[in-house]
């Protein structure tokens, strides 16, 4: 099971090295490897229709053979099943996997349909750090998702858990984040990559929504990148969410101003891009996640 928390860069930030931020443990084993990914599906969808993902990653001559399947994401950290193979061909196979995953009639059925729908090529900076009661693997990962003509970029922290609680990696995005204006991130690289290829249409605006932690955080995020996108019918869910996500502040003051601000604002996209760029934001978001998990 992969648990990890994504934490998304702002807009034209200048971090590009690990060695950015202050890590409260000394940062072992950093590498700078260039990763080419190419994921694949049935032109009927039959992966993402299961909510899985299927990549082919290059590293140098090595390549690995990932299947991701449905999990678990709220907020910013994700926990999936992940499978892992070494392969020597560039065309997948789904019998490598472990089995019990397919139904033993599908395998032979989607292999031969398998066909390559967009990819990923980033550099990835990534390190170890033993903290108190875990191992975290810390990954900065930047690039683009290309699909056709079309490419987004890819400007990312992300926390694996190695070993340990899931909560002990909260103080160190906290940390991390009260040195840099992140954010967590709510899409994988592969939901993106789908939206991309217009293989799968833009993410709706959230209009509903339980009042929870986990639900107000999610459906903040939603409207966060549809409002990025462009789309004004954003602006109000949004607004009603950062009013509701005051109970969970030790100090809602800040998300009480930038709600105000955002309101006001003649231009609510570029403003919204402006409040990206402060560290509270991700802090905000963070306090969120935090109660969810206390509350599990």
């Amino acid at each position: 099971m992969e648990i990890e928390i994504k934490l998304l860069l702002p807009p034209n930030c200048c971090s590009k090295r690990l060695c950015d931020w202050r890590w409260p443990a000394l940062l072992e084993a950093t590498s700078n490897d260039t990763l080419g990914n190419i994921y694949f599906d049935t032109d009927q969808q039959i992966l993402r229709k299961k909510d899985m993902g299927l990549r082919i990653r290059r590293k140098g001559t090595q390549q690995e053979m990932t299947l991701k399947t449905a999990g678990e994401v709220v907020g910013g950290m994700h926990a999936r099943p992940e499978y892992n193979v070494d392969v020597v061909s560039d065309r997948p196979d789904l019998s490598l996997f472990p089995a019990g995953i397919f139904a033993d009639d599908e395998v032979a059925l989607i292999n031969a349909q398998l066909q390559p729908q967009f990819a990923t090529d980033f550099v990835r900076q990534k390190g170890e750090l033993q903290i108190v009661d875990a191992v975290v693997e810390v990954a900065l990962d930047q690039g683009e998702i290309l699909a056709g003509e079309q490419s987004l970029t890819i400007a990312e922290l992300e926390l694996e858990l190695i070993s340990g609680d899931a909560k002990s990696l909260l103080p160190l995005v906290a940390e991390v984040m009260q040195q840099q204006p992140l954010r967590l991130g709510l899409d994988s690289k592969a939901a993106r990559g789908y939206r991309l290829a217009q293989l799968q249409p833009a993410a709706a605006v959230v209009t509903q929504w339980q009042e929870t932690p986990a639900a107000v955080l999610s459906a903040w995020q939603r409207n966060e990148e549809r409002l990025l996108c462009g789309d004004q019918q954003a602006l109000a869910p949004l607004l009603s969410l950062w009013q509701q996500a005051q109970q969970w502040q030790s100090q809602p003051q800040w998300l009480a101003r930038a709600q105000q601000q955002l309101a006001a604002s003649e231009v609510p996209q570029s403003t919204l891009v402006e409040l990206l760029q402060q560290r509270q934001y991700g802090l905000t978001q963070l306090a969120l996640l935090t109660a969810w998990l206390q509350s599990n």
